[in-house]
């Protein structure tokens, strides 16, 4: 931006122009992702089994954290999540098989979508 030169295609992030020139933006989303290391995992530890380290090593993340204190974790391989942060903000209770969140996981899975879809990113949810 500050140099008037076209984006590169593989760089997916937003302009901080805005930021710097201290106007008012309305907050945004916070998109994350986990791609995995594949290393062997030998043996597990005092905290967990083999199995549970392997699969955590070896799964695919992305998540968004939204404004209005919603994170959702999307997997490929492992247990999805989703947090009311602003009442749990240690993430201790999973509400994502919780029926009544349908719509938030919904609203927030789109969210996912859409910015892969912008990022180029191929992983499948």
């Amino acid at each position: 931006d500050l140099l008037n030169e076209p984006r590169h295609p593989q760089c997916v992030g937003k302009s901080l122009l805005p930021v710097i020139n201290e106007e008012a933006a309305p907050p945004e989303n916070a998109f994350l992702e986990w791609a995995p290391n594949r290393t062997k995992v030998k043996k597990g530890t005092s905290l967990a089994r083999r199995r549970a380290v392997k699969r955590a090593v070896e799964e695919s993340t992305r998540a968004v954290v939204t404004p209005d204190g919603w994170k959702l974790c999307l997997r490929d391989k492992d247990v999805n999540e989703l947090y009311n942060l602003n009442d749990d903000p240690w993430e201790a209770r999973n509400l994502y098989e919780d029926r009544q969140y349908a719509p938030v996981i919904s609203r927030l899975t789109g969210e996912l979508h859409r910015w892969q879809e912008s990022a180029n990113d191929k992983l499948r949810l």
